[in-house]
């Protein structure tokens, strides 16, 4: 007999917070609860269905691909975010014992904030299948990045000697300078930015060294970093020129609109959440020039849906490999959730993904996305939807000049 979850257990799952009881209850009757065996899977390694699972009581050990294990316990008291979140699945879930479990679709639940949010009630249920089956391409990139093989860009060299010294103690802007000015290209790069809208003081400047402390350290190593991502954006060829245009877009837009947003609610440093926004996207780079060696019986569709499952694993990825603070890693592994809800407090992801969402504003991925008002990071940027996108409105010439300034 089909067990439908109770309101108790529906408050318990963080994702869930921003619905009230009538809707929490609407989605409750599409569900159930399942009862698994001792030593049952609950999610295969490598799985790439998006769904959510959530553990209400039992015990279950997780076991990634290297052998190591991870025992976890919930009782029913537990507030629960979901298991194994990350999708292609870097761990097996194996119950310990009798174990009680959601397992919640992803598509279900966007369908589900829609549907609430303009008052229809169609909502048709997705099964979920046992197995998880991959497109071959996803499959193969999935088998290389778990034997290691996968060859991600590493940063310019100059790059590499800048990240060094600010993470030194005793740096200071002179060791800064006699880097950036054996590099060309960052030198004058660097020049226009700080006379750029952005960082303009009264009068322009035309030397390296008074662009670094008009910039200051940090800003000066945020933006070198910035032009190694445009290096990266530039490097494929061939096909993957446009959809690499129309990344680099995307990505400026995002890191302005999480610039505009760290500024006004004052809740994280603006260049560095310009830089996660411009980060974000990057993995996409190293999947559409792995893809590339494919023949050409791969179609768009599989193509885009290859992106879509591995992009979160290989931007984490690179991300770590460039030696980013663990916030720009979660970023860049969990800002497509819509419904991430960790903690009450805001994190740097939170605001990523609200201005993800401002980005997609007036595009056509728009309609299958939730309304914004059920995505749980907006309510935690001290405003409410009206309040982002009016800030979004106002804020549209100095958007368009931090594009122009990350275009440069």
């Amino acid at each position: 007999m089909q067990q439908i979850p109770d309101l108790e257990t529906m408050h318990r799952l963080r994702p869930l917070g921003q619905f009230d009881d009538e809707q929490l209850q609407s989605l409750a009757n599409r569900l159930s609860i399942q009862t698994s065996r001792k030593k049952e899977k609950l999610i295969e390694l490598g799985c790439t269905e998006e769904y959510s699972l959530f553990v209400l009581e039992g015990d279950i050990k997780t076991i990634a691909r290297d052998g190591a294990v991870k025992l976890m316990s919930f009782d029913s008291q537990d507030e629960l975010n979901p298991v194994a979140q990350l999708r292609p699945s870097m761990y097996e879930v194996i119950s310990n014992g009798v174990v009680e479990y959601l397992k919640i679709d992803k598509k279900l639940l966007n369908d589900f904030a829609q549907r609430t949010e303009t008052g229809g009630e169609d909502i048709s249920v997705q099964s979920l299948e046992d197995d998880c089956v991959m497109n071959p391409a996803t499959f193969q990139l999935y088998q290389d990045l778990m034997t290691d093989s996968i060859s991600l860009p590493s940063l310019p060299d100059v790059a590499q000697r800048i990240q060094k010294v600010i993470h030194d103690d005793n740096a200071n802007a002179e060791q800064l300078t006699n880097i950036i000015m054996t590099d060309p290209a960052i030198t004058g790069k660097l020049i226009k930015i700080a006379n750029s809208p952005v960082y303009q003081g009264v009068s322009s400047t035309d030397t390296l060294q008074a662009a670094i402390v008009r910039l200051g350290m940090d800003v000066t190593y945020k933006q070198v970093m910035a032009y190694a991502a445009n290096e990266l954006f530039k490097s494929l060829s061939g096909n993957a020129i446009k959809r690499m245009e129309e990344l680099w877009a995307h990505s400026r837009k995002v890191a302005a609109i999480s610039r505009i947003l760290a500024k006004n609610t004052k809740l994280f440093n603006p260049d560095q959440a310009m830089l996660a926004g411009l980060m974000h996207d990057l993995g996409v780079i190293v999947i559409v020039g792995y893809l590339e060696t494919f023949d050409e019986s791969l179609t768009p569709e599989l193509i885009e849906e290859t992106i879509r499952v591995m992009r979160p694993q290989i931007t984490g990825l690179l991300m770590s490999k460039w030696n980013f603070t663990d916030e720009i890693v979660t970023v860049a592994r969990e800002c497509e959730d819509w419904f991430r809800n960790e903690s009450d407090t805001p994190d740097l992801c939170d605001l990523i993904i609200v201005a993800q969402y401002h980005s997609l504003m007036g595009t056509a991925e728009i309609s299958s996305m939730p309304p914004i008002s059920t995505i749980p990071a907006i309510t935690k940027l001290n405003m409410g939807p009206k309040e982002s996108i009016e800030l979004m409105k106002q804020s549209n010439k100095e958007i368009k000049d931090i594009e122009s300034m990350l275009s440069l």
